[in-house]
């Protein structure tokens, strides 16, 4: 295993398992999780933490997790799940500072890593060929 598919298992498993603690804080409490005071989501269509943390707990945590995984023992399917995944990571933070009408450390932390896994499963599929198959198959 190259160095890329080694850098993104361990990104995915490490927000994999950061978003599934953070999406299981909001579940548990759904109007004050982890300290978050309900007032952040008022320029939100949500009422309370409930939908935000099953997406945080089910797409981003699990998905990462399932992710990794998938990186480590299967290249193309790994590198198109990192690619989506790292994708679906940028929007939802880039969503949340919307939302929150704000910036904090942990927002650019995880935005560079959205971004960083966008990159290099992008860079994978191009540098083995995959990603011109893959376009050549949709075309025809």
């Amino acid at each position: 295993m190259n160095w890329i598919r080694k850098t993104l298992f361990t990104l995915h498993l490490i927000v994999g398992i950061g978003a599934l603690a953070g999406g299981y804080g909001c579940l548990a409490d759904i109007y004050n999780p982890l300290g978050a005071p309900l007032t952040l989501l008022e320029n939100s269509p949500f009422t309370s933490y409930f939908i935000p943390g099953l997406f945080l707990f089910g797409v981003i945590g699990l998905g990462n997790i399932v992710c990794s995984i998938l990186v480590w023992r299967y290249s193309i399917v790994g590198m198109i799940s990192s690619l989506a995944l790292g994708l679906a990571l940028s929007a939802w933070i880039v969503i949340q500072c919307v939302i929150l009408q704000g910036i904090e450390a942990l927002h650019i932390i995880f935005l560079v890593i959205g971004l960083v896994q966008t990159g290099l499963s992008l860079w994978k599929l191009i540098q083995s060929g995959d990603l011109a198959y893959l376009l050549g198959e949709l075309i025809n």
